[in-house]
């Protein structure tokens, strides 16, 4: 099984357009950050957390991340980890998250509009977390009944 770091140096290809994308190293408060371009779209691969570092603005970046329901309503796959992939929207922005590992595709443009919500002091739609929050609920409890059930 490969280590974090031997993970996180893989090259990976872009889930548009199939092409390896590029690494850049980003400067951040605290230690930098390397983030996937695709040297074709110009989209942005970042890894679990990683858009938390480039918002600086927790309320935005976990509303994206945390609590993303269990359906897929992305065509994209994770490059990182093959997964599936859920839409979720910030205001005019959809931004494509990976069900299981948390990383984030962002088309290309879209990371500046995040920044531009940020700044305007985004408020987000509470009723439609609510409603992956339940989903979430529900899928471990069913997950929690199936193995009550198999350990008999």
């Amino acid at each position: 099984m490969p280590t974090k770091k031997e993970a996180a140096d893989k090259t990976l290809d872009c889930p548009k357009c199939w092409v390896a994308m590029e690494k850049e190293e980003v400067e951040i408060l605290g230690p930098n950050i390397v983030i996937d371009i695709c040297p074709d779209c110009g989209g942005i691969w970042l890894d679990n957390k990683e858009l938390n570092k480039l918002l600086k603005d927790r309320k935005l970046s976990n509303y994206l991340t945390k609590h993303i329901g269990t359906q897929s309503k992305s065509q994209l796959v994770c490059p990182r980890c093959g997964w599936l992939m859920d839409i979720e929207p910030a205001e005019e922005v959809e931004v494509d998250v990976c069900l299981k590992c948390g990383g984030v595709w962002l088309d290309y443009g879209e990371l500046e509009k995040l920044r531009e919500i940020s700044k305007a002091g985004f408020e987000g739609d509470e009723l439609a977390k609510d409603v992956e929050r339940w989903e979430e609920g529900s899928k471990k409890g069913r997950q929690s009944a199936l193995s009550r059930l198999f350990r008999r």
